[in-house]
């Protein structure tokens, strides 16, 4: 339950800088609910280490065949077991949380690069951040 208590509360934290004040010479436009993100884990149950994604992976680094769960809070993304988005392409994920990915048929730890499908404007070679 304390788990639980603590993904909703990063979830609201989330969605209440959707509705902080425009931007200020210098930073970015857009809020944050419009920028495809996502949140790996590398336990089940969004447990353990953590990273933010926003947007195409074409290697993970030490994220590379770590995710076990994941919250997609926009967009919708394409996972494969093989960096540069090649191997076998396990599926297409949208908005939601992800508590064990083996649930959506996707292998623990194999996931290697990450494809943001749409929106299609969305960055490219981000990196993780902490």
């Amino acid at each position: 339950m304390k788990r639980m208590k603590l993904v909703v509360a990063a979830l609201l934290c989330v969605a209440v800088a959707g509705f902080a004040p425009s931007a200020v010479a210098g930073e970015a436009t857009r809020s944050a609910r419009d920028i495809p993100q996502i949140v790996v884990f590398d336990n089940e149950n969004f447990l353990g280490d953590h990273a933010h994604m926003f947007g195409n992976m074409k290697e993970l680094g030490k994220w590379g065949n770590s995710i076990s769960s994941m919250i997609i809070l926009s967009g919708t993304w394409q996972v494969f077991d093989d960096e540069d988005f090649k191997g076998t392409n396990m599926g297409s994920l949208g908005p939601g949380m992800y508590p064990d990915v083996t649930a959506k048929g996707i292998k623990n730890n194999s996931i290697s690069s990450i494809r943001l499908v749409s929106p299609a404007n969305g960055s490219t070679a981000a990196r993780p951040t902490r």
